[in-house]
């Protein structure tokens, strides 16, 4: 799975990375996986560089962490616009007060004008409604991107390599609690998946800004203490504990089985019910 490709330090957990990989070819396979490895370890020591220079440079004037500090995107006559996603928290019940609930968030083509496109695009596809947050690590990520209807992702995934994927984007905020990035595969790599950052993650420990990851969104009113909180993240708990030999979604049979593989597999993943423009 190219998500767990080792990092330069221990203390680096595992890029939300899009670990899909289509080309069965074993020799082929083993190619990409190695190279996958190789491009994380250069990332993740470019990253650690990207602290240094950042601490030097910092009285030049650092970017803008969120749009709360520079009044960025508040406005709308910029294209930025509102999303609302309906959760379904605990999947195992419809009595439980907390069986449900909704995200808002706020969307800033003047963040990243491409990734913003393609999040509406997806959106109003239906592409993510009933997408599972497959991979949700306490106090870091939680992830989502793989529609539950094969079809789609077919449409989106399961072609050549990279396909439909976004050209790279010049970062302009960091990877602070509440935003969203698109989730990248390595170079020009994103596709579907996005995380929502748990943490402040662009510097240390676990230093996304320096990988290239690029937030273009931020959860609003209070969401990161209300629904995201209680997003189910027992699986990826037992990830973290086991080092990734149990509780991690194959995303290759998530995409490529659908619905059919994550209610067999992991029947209390939380998911998204829909997702709308406002």
């Amino acid at each position: 799975d190219l998500r767990t490709a080792p990092l330069a330090a221990p203390a680096l957990r595992a890029a939300p990375i899009e670990g899909l990989n289509f080309d069965f070819s074993r020799e082929k396979t083993t190619a990409a996986v190695a190279t996958s490895r190789r491009d994380a370890l250069s990332r993740a020591a470019a990253s650690v560089l990207g602290v240094v220079v950042s601490a030097a440079s910092a009285a030049s004037g650092p970017l803008p962490s969120s749009a709360a500090e520079d009044g960025g995107g508040d406005g709308r006559d910029d294209g930025t616009y509102r999303v609302e996603l309906t959760i379904r928290l605990d999947p195992t019940t419809t009595t439980s007060v907390d069986a449900a609930s909704t995200i808002e968030l706020e969307v800033y083509p003047s963040w990243a004008p491409l990734a913003s496109s393609r999040f509406r695009e997806l959106i109003e596809g239906g592409y993510y409604d009933g997408s599972r947050f497959h991979r949700v690590l306490p106090g870091y990520v939680a992830q989502f991107g793989l529609s539950p209807d094969p079809a789609l992702n077919r449409e989106w995934l399961l072609c050549e390599k990279n396909c439909r994927a976004l050209v790279d984007e010049t970062r302009t905020r960091s990877n602070d609690r509440g935003t969203l990035s698109f989730a990248s595969g390595g170079k020009d790599g994103r596709q579907t998946q996005v995380f929502i950052n748990l943490g402040n993650n662009g510097g240390p420990p676990n230093f996304l800004d320096g990988q290239g990851f690029v937030p273009f969104a931020r959860v609003i009113g209070g969401g990161m203490d209300g629904a995201v909180s209680k997003i189910n993240s027992e699986y990826g708990l037992l990830e973290s504990v086991s080092g990734g030999m149990v509780g991690s979604v194959n995303q290759l049979k998530a995409a490529y089985y659908g619905k059919e593989y994550l209610d067999a597999k992991f029947p209390k993943l939380s998911y998204i019910e829909t997702a709308r423009v406002l």
